[in-house]
Formats: structure tokens, C-alpha cells, sequence
């Protein structure tokens, strides 16, 4: 069986643009839905797809975070070379860390940071990540319970280095959060794990911002975006683009 491959997205829209970043072990599915929402409210938005993410657990545990957070930079210089002078940028996960790293390294109009862990994660609940997404692909290929365990125990290994990285990148952003003066938005799901829901406070006490709000969604998983309260989401994240300044930084 051949599985197709996540790929990066573009919808072109108007001068007001927004890069939207997936989070660890997902794809840019978990920010397309969001991607055509705003769309069709006029903006263009980017969704860069990480190296190895869309790809195999073979892939994936090759590469490190420092590369993924060369694929956000290349989205945001990708919509500069279209003309794009203001974007915003919207992350879910690992991508909302990396919004947030954006946010203090480069000029963007605003920042909206979905279920983003700041505080530091334990290697097992971010390995934990990595053979979720394993079990899942080699069962829709559908690989034999044994090969699968055999083929996860020759990749734990290599996915506790790439975890190593993904570490370093959380704790990296979260001595940085009150360099953040931008407009922010933070969002945190109700039903996620303990890490992210203290993170979500945190970040919204040290963002610099005078312009700055939290929202709760109380009823959602992790992926918030794919949850039972996405359009509720998409209308608060559309609101909150609304009311930037745009037209200058």
C-alpha cells in the first residue's frame, strides 16, 4: 500500500498574509482546514510542511528540530518574495513554539500560539509522540503486530536524539517570552496534556503585548484545529487578524 504524502499549501488571497505552522509528528492537515477559512476571508496563507513530517517514521527520526525551524523561516521568506510586506504567524503544537520564536526573531504582525508547551517536556511524553505516529502509519500498512514492535525498537534509538532537539527548542523559546511585544493571541484546549495547560497561562503572563488575550476551549483535544469547537476557533483567530493594524509595523 502507498500512502500520499502531506504536502505544503498555499492559497493565495490578499496582501495581508498568514504562515501557518503545524505541530511535532503531524502535518500540514492539522492547519489546512484553518488555511481556507481565512482564505476565503481574504487573506493568503502559507502552510510549509517540515522535513520528514508527511513522510515515513524511517524519515522522520532522521531529522532534527534545527531543520524544521529552517522550513518556518523558508515559509516566511517564501511569502516576503511574493510581496507580502505583514504576516502573521498561527502554530499549533511545536508550531506554536515556533510561532512564538518568530515572533521574538523576526517582524510579524501578530502571533496566535495554539496548545504550545513553554514549560519543559519529558523525553517520554515527546517519544511517546513518536511511536503513536509509528504504530499508526505501519498499521495502515498494515505491518503484523510483531514486525512493528521490531521495527519501532530499531527507531527508538534514533527518535531519543530528535527528541533531544525538539527539548532544546521548547526550553529555548520559553526564556524568550517577554521579548514578544507583538500583538498575541494564546489558545490552549481544555482536554490536553498538564504541560501545555500550565504553559498556556504562563505565556500569556510574560508575552510583552499590550495587546493580548487567552482563550479557553474546554471541550477540545490537543489538535484543537481538528476539534468539536474548530469553528469557533477559526472565527476567533479571524477576529483577532481583523483587529491588527495592518498597513504598518
Amino acid at each position: 500500500m502507498k500512502l500520499v504524502s502531506a504536502k505544503p499549501f498555499t492559497f493565495e488571497g490578499g496582501k495581508r498574509a498568514v504562515l501557518l505552522l503545524h505541530g511535532f509528528t503531524g502535518n500540514t492537515v492539522d492547519v489546512r482546514e484553518l488555511g481556507r477559512f481565512l482564505n476565503e476571508k481574504g487573506y493568503t496563507c502559507h502552510g510549509p510542511l517540515y522535513e520528514g513530517h508527511g513522510d515515513t517514521p524511517e524519515k522522520l527520526v532522521t531529522i532534527r528540530a534545527e531543520q524544521w525551524w529552517k522550513n518556518v523561516v523558508e515559509g516566511y521568506r517564501f511569502l516576503q518574495k511574493q510581496g507580502h510586506d505583514e504576516i502573521a504567524v498561527v502554530g499549533i503544537s511545536l508550531g506554536g513554539v515556533f510561532a512564538l520564536k518568530m515572533a521574538y526573531t523576526f517582524p510579524v504582525k501578530g502571533l496566535v500560539s495554539m496548545c504550545a508547551p513553554v514549560k519543559p517536556k519529558s523525553a517520554e511524553d515527546l517519544g511517546r509522540h513518536v511511536s503513536l505516529f509509528t504504530r499508526r502509519y505501519k498499521t495502515i500498512l498494515r505491518t503484523p503486530p510483531e514486525q512493528m514492535e521490531e521495527e519501532w525498537g530499531s527507531l527508538k534509538p534514533q527518535s531519543a536524539k530528535m527528541v533531544q532537539t525538539v527539548q532544546a527548542v521548547i526550553e529555548e523559546a520559553g526564556k524568550h517570552i517577554q521579548e514578544i511585544t507583538c500583538p498575541a493571541l494564546v489558545v490552549q484546549s481544555g482536554k490536553d496534556h498538564p504541560v501545555n495547560l500550565e504553559s498556556a497561562d504562563l505565556l500569556y503572563e510574560r508575552i510583552s503585548s499590550d495587546q493580548k488575550s487567552l482563550i479557553w476551549y474546554e471541550n477540545s483535544p490537543h489538535l484543537v484545529t481538528r476539534g468539536p469547537e474548530k469553528e469557533k476557533l477559526h472565527e476567533d483567530i479571524y477576529q483577532f487578524l481583523k483587529e491588527l493594524d495592518w498597513g504598518r509595523f
